[in-house]
Protein backbone atom coordinates (compact mmCIF):
# COMPACT_ATOMS: atom_id res chain seq x y z
CA UNK A 1 0.00 0.00 0.00
CA UNK A 2 1.00 3.48 -0.98
CA UNK A 3 0.35 6.48 0.82
CA UNK A 4 0.47 10.13 -0.30
CA UNK A 5 2.04 11.53 3.02
CA UNK A 6 1.47 14.91 1.67
CA UNK A 7 -0.24 17.17 -1.08
CA UNK A 8 2.09 18.67 -3.34
CA UNK A 9 0.77 21.89 -4.81
CA UNK A 10 2.20 23.09 -7.84
CA UNK A 11 1.69 26.65 -8.91
CA UNK A 12 -0.59 29.55 -7.66
CA UNK A 13 -4.32 28.62 -6.47
CA UNK A 14 -5.78 25.98 -4.13
CA UNK A 15 -6.21 22.41 -5.06
CA UNK A 16 -9.37 21.25 -7.08
CA UNK A 17 -11.18 18.08 -6.00
CA UNK A 18 -9.84 16.32 -8.20
CA UNK A 19 -6.61 16.74 -7.02
CA UNK A 20 -7.64 16.10 -3.72
CA UNK A 21 -8.38 12.58 -4.60
CA UNK A 22 -4.54 11.59 -4.57
CA UNK A 23 -3.94 12.42 -1.10
CA UNK A 24 -5.49 8.80 0.06
CA UNK A 25 -4.18 5.05 -0.59
CA UNK A 26 -3.05 3.32 -3.65
CA UNK A 27 -3.12 -0.33 -3.47
CA UNK A 28 -1.38 -0.49 -7.26
CA UNK A 29 -0.13 1.35 -10.09
CA UNK A 30 -3.25 0.13 -12.01
CA UNK A 31 -5.30 2.33 -9.02
CA UNK A 32 -3.51 5.21 -9.86
CA UNK A 33 -3.11 4.93 -13.26
CA UNK A 34 -7.10 4.52 -13.06
CA UNK A 35 -7.35 7.56 -10.93
CA UNK A 36 -5.34 9.89 -12.96
CA UNK A 37 -7.13 8.46 -16.13
CA UNK A 38 -10.58 10.07 -13.94
CA UNK A 39 -9.35 13.29 -12.98
CA UNK A 40 -8.45 13.95 -16.71
CA UNK A 41 -10.65 12.09 -18.67
CA UNK A 42 -7.89 10.41 -20.57
CA UNK A 43 -5.34 7.35 -20.76
CA UNK A 44 -3.00 6.57 -18.64
CA UNK A 45 0.05 4.49 -18.61
CA UNK A 46 2.69 3.89 -15.80
CA UNK A 47 6.43 2.38 -17.05
CA UNK A 48 9.29 1.78 -14.88
CA UNK A 49 12.88 2.87 -15.80
CA UNK A 50 13.29 -0.34 -18.42
CA UNK A 51 9.95 0.86 -19.61
CA UNK A 52 7.77 -2.06 -18.71
CA UNK A 53 4.10 -1.13 -18.10
CA UNK A 54 3.20 -1.53 -14.46
CA UNK A 55 -0.03 0.25 -14.52
CA UNK A 56 -2.06 1.53 -17.45
CA UNK A 57 -6.09 3.07 -17.50
CA UNK A 58 -8.72 0.83 -18.63
CA UNK A 59 -9.45 1.58 -22.58
CA UNK A 60 -12.42 4.37 -22.12
CA UNK A 61 -11.27 6.15 -25.39
CA UNK A 62 -9.56 5.08 -28.33
CA UNK A 63 -6.32 4.11 -28.32
CA UNK A 64 -3.30 4.96 -31.19
CA UNK A 65 -0.96 1.86 -32.50
CA UNK A 66 1.80 2.90 -29.90
CA UNK A 67 -0.45 2.63 -26.66
CA UNK A 68 -2.02 -0.64 -28.40
CA UNK A 69 1.30 -2.49 -28.86
CA UNK A 70 3.03 -1.48 -25.42
CA UNK A 71 -0.06 -2.82 -23.34
CA UNK A 72 -0.63 -5.92 -24.81
CA UNK A 73 3.37 -6.38 -25.17
CA UNK A 74 3.52 -5.33 -21.17
CA UNK A 75 6.30 -2.95 -22.53
CA UNK A 76 6.67 -0.24 -24.92
CA UNK A 77 8.23 -1.33 -28.10
CA UNK A 78 11.71 -0.89 -28.98
CA UNK A 79 10.70 0.72 -32.46
CA UNK A 80 8.54 3.60 -30.08
CA UNK A 81 11.71 3.85 -27.68
CA UNK A 82 14.03 4.19 -30.21
CA UNK A 83 11.93 6.91 -32.58
CA UNK A 84 11.76 8.98 -29.32
CA UNK A 85 15.23 9.34 -28.58
CA UNK A 86 15.70 10.07 -32.73
CA UNK A 87 13.43 12.50 -32.02
CA UNK A 88 15.05 13.83 -28.90
CA UNK A 89 11.52 13.19 -26.77
CA UNK A 90 13.35 10.96 -24.32
CA UNK A 91 16.53 13.57 -23.63
CA UNK A 92 13.61 16.67 -23.09
CA UNK A 93 11.80 14.21 -20.76
CA UNK A 94 14.67 13.23 -19.07
CA UNK A 95 16.42 16.26 -18.35
CA UNK A 96 13.11 18.12 -17.00
CA UNK A 97 11.78 17.86 -13.55
CA UNK A 98 8.25 18.46 -14.55
CA UNK A 99 5.40 17.49 -16.85
CA UNK A 100 6.16 18.48 -20.52
CA UNK A 101 3.68 18.44 -23.73
CA UNK A 102 4.83 15.96 -26.31
CA UNK A 103 3.37 16.73 -29.76
CA UNK A 104 2.29 13.67 -32.48
CA UNK A 105 5.37 11.27 -33.48
CA UNK A 106 3.27 9.40 -36.04
CA UNK A 107 6.05 7.92 -37.30
CA UNK A 108 6.23 5.48 -34.44
CA UNK A 109 2.16 6.03 -34.23
CA UNK A 110 2.41 7.95 -31.26
CA UNK A 111 -0.35 10.63 -30.94
CA UNK A 112 0.25 13.48 -28.79
CA UNK A 113 0.77 13.25 -24.94
CA UNK A 114 1.95 14.61 -21.61
CA UNK A 115 4.35 13.31 -20.14
CA UNK A 116 6.72 13.11 -16.89
CA UNK A 117 9.77 11.73 -16.37
CA UNK A 118 9.75 9.98 -12.05
CA UNK A 119 12.93 10.48 -10.92
CA UNK A 120 14.67 10.32 -7.57
CA UNK A 121 17.30 12.63 -7.34
CA UNK A 122 19.12 12.54 -10.50
CA UNK A 123 17.73 8.45 -11.30
CA UNK A 124 15.25 7.94 -13.66
CA UNK A 125 13.03 5.11 -11.93
CA UNK A 126 9.99 5.80 -14.42
CA UNK A 127 7.65 7.30 -16.75
CA UNK A 128 3.62 8.34 -16.49
CA UNK A 129 2.19 9.09 -20.21
CA UNK A 130 -1.04 10.92 -20.86
CA UNK A 131 -3.22 10.48 -23.80
CA UNK A 132 -3.29 14.29 -24.88
CA UNK A 133 -7.27 14.52 -27.05
CA UNK A 134 -7.13 18.21 -26.61
CA UNK A 135 -8.82 17.94 -23.33
CA UNK A 136 -5.75 18.53 -20.82
CA UNK A 137 -6.15 21.57 -18.94
CA UNK A 138 -3.54 24.10 -19.23
CA UNK A 139 -1.75 23.48 -15.42
CA UNK A 140 -4.39 21.35 -13.74
CA UNK A 141 -3.40 18.54 -16.11
CA UNK A 142 0.04 19.05 -14.96
CA UNK A 143 -0.13 19.01 -11.24
CA UNK A 144 -2.41 15.72 -11.48
CA UNK A 145 0.42 14.21 -13.46
CA UNK A 146 3.11 15.54 -11.03
CA UNK A 147 1.14 14.89 -8.29
CA UNK A 148 0.58 11.15 -9.28
CA UNK A 149 4.56 10.98 -9.83
CA UNK A 150 5.50 11.96 -6.45
CA UNK A 151 3.32 8.77 -5.64
CA UNK A 152 4.21 6.42 -8.37
CA UNK A 153 8.17 7.83 -7.17
CA UNK A 154 7.23 6.23 -3.60
CA UNK A 155 6.29 3.03 -5.02
CA UNK A 156 9.14 2.55 -7.31
CA UNK A 157 11.69 3.13 -4.70
CA UNK A 158 10.12 0.37 -2.41
CA UNK A 159 10.29 -1.83 -5.13
CA UNK A 160 13.78 -1.23 -6.23
CA UNK A 161 14.56 -1.92 -2.42
CA UNK A 162 12.78 -5.02 -2.50
CA UNK A 163 14.37 -5.53 -6.00
CA UNK A 164 18.38 -5.02 -5.03
CA UNK A 165 17.66 -7.14 -2.76
CA UNK A 166 16.36 -10.22 -4.66
CA UNK A 167 18.96 -9.27 -7.04
CA UNK A 168 22.08 -9.45 -4.68
CA UNK A 169 20.80 -12.83 -3.58
CA UNK A 170 20.69 -14.27 -7.33
CA UNK A 171 23.93 -12.13 -8.01
CA UNK A 172 25.60 -14.39 -4.81
CA UNK A 173 24.19 -17.87 -6.18
CA UNK A 174 25.34 -17.51 -9.77
CA UNK A 175 29.69 -16.07 -8.20
CA UNK A 176 28.93 -19.37 -6.29
CA UNK A 177 28.42 -21.31 -9.43
CA UNK A 178 31.27 -19.93 -11.19
CA UNK A 179 33.45 -20.84 -8.49
CA UNK A 180 32.75 -24.15 -8.03
CA UNK A 181 31.30 -23.53 -4.13
CA UNK A 182 28.81 -26.38 -4.29
CA UNK A 183 29.62 -29.73 -3.99
CA UNK A 184 27.40 -31.43 -5.43
CA UNK A 185 24.09 -30.38 -7.72
CA UNK A 186 21.96 -31.61 -4.96
CA UNK A 187 23.02 -28.82 -2.75
CA UNK A 188 22.39 -26.46 -5.98
CA UNK A 189 19.30 -27.13 -6.22
CA UNK A 190 18.46 -26.97 -2.33
CA UNK A 191 19.86 -23.18 -2.28
CA UNK A 192 18.35 -22.35 -5.79
CA UNK A 193 14.95 -23.31 -3.80
CA UNK A 194 15.80 -21.61 -0.51
CA UNK A 195 16.41 -18.32 -2.42
CA UNK A 196 13.14 -18.86 -4.70
CA UNK A 197 14.97 -19.39 -7.86
CA UNK A 198 13.78 -20.94 -10.66
CA UNK A 199 16.77 -22.96 -12.54
CA UNK A 200 15.72 -23.55 -16.31
CA UNK A 201 16.22 -27.49 -17.52
CA UNK A 202 19.90 -26.65 -19.45
CA UNK A 203 21.31 -23.22 -20.00
CA UNK A 204 24.46 -21.67 -21.49
CA UNK A 205 26.97 -19.29 -19.90
CA UNK A 206 28.28 -16.00 -22.24
CA UNK A 207 30.44 -13.57 -21.69
CA UNK A 208 30.15 -10.08 -23.50
CA UNK A 209 33.40 -8.03 -23.54
CA UNK A 210 33.39 -3.82 -24.00
CA UNK A 211 35.87 -1.84 -24.87
CA UNK A 212 34.68 0.66 -22.02
CA UNK A 213 33.24 -0.36 -18.16
CA UNK A 214 30.46 -1.85 -18.03
CA UNK A 215 28.13 0.40 -16.02
CA UNK A 216 24.62 0.56 -14.73
CA UNK A 217 24.08 2.32 -18.05
CA UNK A 218 24.93 -0.57 -19.87
CA UNK A 219 23.39 -3.14 -17.83
CA UNK A 220 19.70 -1.21 -18.04
CA UNK A 221 20.23 -1.17 -21.65
CA UNK A 222 20.91 -5.49 -21.77
CA UNK A 223 17.82 -5.91 -19.47
CA UNK A 224 15.80 -4.03 -21.99
CA UNK A 225 17.48 -5.33 -25.04
CA UNK A 226 17.06 -9.17 -23.83
CA UNK A 227 13.22 -8.05 -22.39
CA UNK A 228 12.74 -7.82 -26.37
CA UNK A 229 14.19 -10.94 -27.58
CA UNK A 230 10.97 -13.90 -27.94
CA UNK A 231 12.51 -17.22 -26.91
CA UNK A 232 15.04 -16.55 -24.80
CA UNK A 233 15.20 -16.29 -20.88
CA UNK A 234 17.92 -14.11 -18.58
CA UNK A 235 18.19 -15.74 -15.36
CA UNK A 236 22.09 -14.49 -14.32
CA UNK A 237 24.14 -11.99 -14.78
CA UNK A 238 27.03 -10.16 -13.18
CA UNK A 239 29.04 -7.40 -14.35
CA UNK A 240 33.45 -7.62 -13.95
CA UNK A 241 35.15 -3.87 -14.99
CA UNK A 242 34.18 -4.55 -18.51
CA UNK A 243 32.72 -8.13 -19.09
CA UNK A 244 29.19 -8.50 -18.48
CA UNK A 245 28.52 -12.44 -17.49
CA UNK A 246 25.56 -14.21 -18.14
CA UNK A 247 23.55 -16.85 -17.78
CA UNK A 248 20.51 -17.83 -20.02
CA UNK A 249 18.32 -20.53 -21.46
CA UNK A 250 15.98 -20.49 -24.43
CA UNK A 251 12.22 -21.43 -23.81
CA UNK A 252 12.40 -24.14 -26.42
CA UNK A 253 15.00 -26.87 -27.01
CA UNK A 254 17.88 -25.62 -29.32
CA UNK A 255 19.31 -28.27 -31.78
CA UNK A 256 22.59 -27.53 -33.45
CA UNK A 257 24.51 -24.03 -33.04
CA UNK A 258 22.60 -22.09 -35.62
CA UNK A 259 19.92 -20.35 -33.09
CA UNK A 260 22.79 -19.67 -30.59
CA UNK A 261 25.32 -18.28 -33.01
CA UNK A 262 22.40 -15.91 -34.72
CA UNK A 263 21.22 -14.64 -30.77
CA UNK A 264 25.11 -13.85 -29.89
CA UNK A 265 25.33 -12.10 -32.76
CA UNK A 266 22.79 -10.16 -32.34
CA UNK A 267 22.74 -9.57 -28.58
CA UNK A 268 26.39 -8.29 -29.75
CA UNK A 269 24.94 -5.62 -32.67
CA UNK A 270 22.33 -4.69 -30.96
CA UNK A 271 23.95 -3.74 -27.60
CA UNK A 272 27.26 -2.12 -29.82
CA UNK A 273 24.82 -0.32 -31.47
CA UNK A 274 22.92 1.03 -28.48
CA UNK A 275 25.90 1.77 -26.08
CA UNK A 276 28.19 3.06 -29.03
CA UNK A 277 31.10 0.74 -27.86
CA UNK A 278 32.64 -2.44 -29.60
CA UNK A 279 31.80 -6.00 -28.55
CA UNK A 280 32.95 -9.51 -28.61
CA UNK A 281 31.77 -12.34 -26.95
CA UNK A 282 32.07 -16.35 -25.84
CA UNK A 283 29.64 -18.96 -25.44
CA UNK A 284 29.67 -22.01 -23.69
CA UNK A 285 28.25 -25.12 -24.83
CA UNK A 286 24.23 -25.87 -23.69
CA UNK A 287 24.83 -28.00 -20.08
CA UNK A 288 22.19 -29.62 -17.41
CA UNK A 289 23.99 -29.82 -14.75
CA UNK A 290 24.75 -26.80 -12.79
CA UNK A 291 28.08 -28.02 -11.22
CA UNK A 292 29.48 -27.57 -14.71
CA UNK A 293 29.14 -23.92 -14.76
CA UNK A 294 32.54 -23.17 -13.78
CA UNK A 295 33.68 -25.52 -16.74
CA UNK A 296 31.13 -23.32 -18.81
CA UNK A 297 32.42 -19.82 -18.21
CA UNK A 298 36.00 -20.82 -18.15
CA UNK A 299 34.99 -22.29 -21.88
CA UNK A 300 33.21 -19.07 -22.67
CA UNK A 301 37.30 -16.94 -21.29
CA UNK A 302 38.72 -19.15 -23.68
CA UNK A 303 36.96 -18.03 -26.91
CA UNK A 304 38.04 -14.00 -25.62
CA UNK A 305 41.11 -15.25 -24.90
CA UNK A 306 41.91 -16.46 -28.34
CA UNK A 307 40.55 -13.74 -30.02
CA UNK A 308 42.59 -11.47 -27.74
CA UNK A 309 45.37 -13.58 -28.86
CA UNK A 310 44.52 -13.85 -32.85
CA UNK A 311 41.93 -11.36 -33.60
CA UNK A 312 41.88 -11.23 -37.62
CA UNK A 313 41.89 -14.99 -37.51
CA UNK A 314 39.57 -16.09 -34.55
CA UNK A 315 36.75 -13.21 -35.68
CA UNK A 316 34.33 -15.39 -36.47
CA UNK A 317 34.75 -17.13 -33.68
CA UNK A 318 31.73 -17.36 -30.92
CA UNK A 319 30.73 -20.68 -29.78
CA UNK A 320 32.77 -23.11 -27.67
CA UNK A 321 31.50 -25.75 -29.58
CA UNK A 322 32.82 -24.52 -32.88
CA UNK A 323 36.36 -24.05 -30.90
CA UNK A 324 38.15 -26.75 -32.98
CA UNK A 325 42.07 -26.49 -32.71
CA UNK A 326 41.73 -22.99 -31.56
CA UNK A 327 41.13 -24.75 -27.55
CA UNK A 328 45.07 -25.87 -27.44
CA UNK A 329 46.72 -22.86 -28.98
CA UNK A 330 46.66 -21.41 -25.34
CA UNK A 331 48.66 -24.58 -24.28
CA UNK A 332 50.69 -24.80 -27.19
CA UNK A 333 52.19 -21.48 -26.26
CA UNK A 334 52.70 -21.95 -23.10
CA UNK A 335 54.72 -24.95 -24.43
CA UNK A 336 56.75 -22.95 -26.80
CA UNK A 337 57.57 -20.09 -23.70
CA UNK A 338 59.04 -22.85 -21.30
CA UNK A 339 61.69 -23.81 -24.16
CA UNK A 340 64.80 -21.89 -26.16
CA UNK A 341 64.74 -24.15 -29.59
CA UNK A 342 62.34 -22.23 -31.92
CA UNK A 343 60.65 -24.08 -34.64
CA UNK A 344 62.60 -26.07 -37.30
CA UNK A 345 59.92 -25.64 -39.98
CA UNK A 346 60.48 -21.66 -39.67
CA UNK A 347 63.80 -21.63 -39.36
CA UNK A 348 64.91 -22.05 -43.43
CA UNK A 349 62.18 -19.59 -44.50
CA UNK A 350 63.26 -16.30 -42.23
CA UNK A 351 66.41 -17.16 -42.74
CA UNK A 352 65.76 -16.89 -46.86
CA UNK A 353 63.69 -13.75 -45.97
CA UNK A 354 66.36 -12.20 -43.92
CA UNK A 355 69.07 -12.62 -46.66
CA UNK A 356 67.11 -12.33 -49.56
CA UNK A 357 64.55 -9.40 -48.32
CA UNK A 358 61.17 -11.55 -49.01
CA UNK A 359 58.18 -12.37 -47.80
CA UNK A 360 58.06 -16.45 -47.77
CA UNK A 361 56.99 -16.57 -44.55
CA UNK A 362 54.46 -13.95 -44.70
CA UNK A 363 53.13 -15.48 -48.13
CA UNK A 364 52.55 -19.12 -46.49
CA UNK A 365 50.78 -17.44 -43.47
CA UNK A 366 48.55 -16.01 -45.69
CA UNK A 367 48.02 -18.44 -47.98
CA UNK A 368 47.04 -20.98 -45.01
CA UNK A 369 44.96 -18.50 -43.50
CA UNK A 370 43.07 -18.08 -46.85
CA UNK A 371 42.47 -21.98 -46.74
CA UNK A 372 44.61 -22.50 -49.52
CA UNK A 373 42.92 -19.90 -51.91
CA UNK A 374 45.06 -18.78 -54.66
CA UNK A 375 43.23 -16.06 -55.78
CA UNK A 376 42.11 -14.40 -52.22
CA UNK A 377 45.79 -14.67 -51.12
CA UNK A 378 46.98 -13.41 -54.18
CA UNK A 379 44.60 -10.28 -53.86
CA UNK A 380 45.69 -9.70 -50.04
CA UNK A 381 48.71 -9.90 -50.98
CA UNK A 382 48.96 -7.57 -54.03
CA UNK A 383 50.16 -9.71 -56.37
CA UNK A 384 49.17 -11.85 -59.45
CA UNK A 385 48.19 -15.51 -58.72
CA UNK A 386 51.50 -16.09 -61.34
CA UNK A 387 53.92 -14.97 -58.60
CA UNK A 388 51.89 -16.48 -55.77
CA UNK A 389 52.63 -19.58 -57.51
CA UNK A 390 56.18 -19.05 -58.35
CA UNK A 391 56.80 -18.17 -54.44
CA UNK A 392 55.06 -21.38 -53.25
CA UNK A 393 57.08 -23.44 -55.23
CA UNK A 394 60.32 -21.60 -54.37
CA UNK A 395 58.96 -22.41 -50.58
CA UNK A 396 59.08 -25.96 -51.33
CA UNK A 397 62.24 -26.01 -52.53
CA UNK A 398 64.12 -23.86 -49.71
CA UNK A 399 62.33 -26.41 -47.19
CA UNK A 400 62.03 -29.51 -49.02
CA UNK A 401 58.15 -29.90 -48.08
CA UNK A 402 55.58 -29.39 -49.92
CA UNK A 403 52.39 -28.12 -48.31
CA UNK A 404 49.75 -30.73 -49.75
CA UNK A 405 51.27 -32.62 -46.97
CA UNK A 406 48.72 -32.45 -44.07
CA UNK A 407 51.22 -32.48 -41.19
CA UNK A 408 53.63 -30.37 -42.45
CA UNK A 409 50.78 -28.17 -43.74
CA UNK A 410 49.01 -28.20 -40.18
CA UNK A 411 52.56 -28.04 -38.16
CA UNK A 412 54.16 -24.71 -40.14
CA UNK A 413 50.71 -23.03 -39.30
CA UNK A 414 50.16 -23.64 -35.87
CA UNK A 415 54.20 -23.11 -35.37
CA UNK A 416 53.14 -19.28 -37.55
CA UNK A 417 50.74 -18.62 -35.26
CA UNK A 418 51.91 -19.36 -32.25
CA UNK A 419 55.60 -18.10 -32.70
CA UNK A 420 54.95 -15.28 -34.80
CA UNK A 421 52.01 -14.10 -33.46
CA UNK A 422 52.78 -10.34 -32.76
CA UNK A 423 53.86 -10.68 -36.65
CA UNK A 424 50.87 -12.33 -38.21
CA UNK A 425 48.67 -9.79 -35.95
CA UNK A 426 50.45 -7.38 -38.00
CA UNK A 427 50.01 -8.30 -41.58
CA UNK A 428 46.28 -9.26 -40.95
CA UNK A 429 45.21 -5.99 -39.12
CA UNK A 430 44.18 -3.74 -42.07
CA UNK A 431 42.56 -6.34 -43.62
CA UNK A 432 39.61 -5.22 -45.64
CA UNK A 433 36.82 -5.32 -43.77
CA UNK A 434 38.34 -6.08 -40.18
CA UNK A 435 38.26 -4.10 -36.93
CA UNK A 436 40.05 -5.06 -33.87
Amino acid sequence: MIKASVILQVGVGTLTESEQTFDRFFDSMESLADTISESLQSQVTIEDSNHHVIGYSSHQFESDPARISTIIGKRVPNTVIIGLHKKGVMHDLENTSHPIRIPAVMEVGLGPRLAMCIKHQQEILGYIWVVDRGNLAEGHAERIVEKAAGIAGRYLLKQRGWKTKQEKTFEDFFWKLLTSHYESELRIRQEAEAGSILLPESYYIGVLESDKPVDEHFLQNFRRIMDAYAGQRLLFQTAEQNRLIILFSFVFPVEGTERLSSFVQKLIRDMGASEGCRLTAGCSPGYREYTSAAAAYREALQILEIKKLLPYHARELLLYEEIGFWAYLPAILEQKRSRTRRSALLYPLKEHDREHKSDFLKTIAVYLTMNGNLKESAAFLHIHTNTLMYRLNRIAEITGRSLKETDYRTSIYLDILTEETAQVNGWFQEAPGFKE
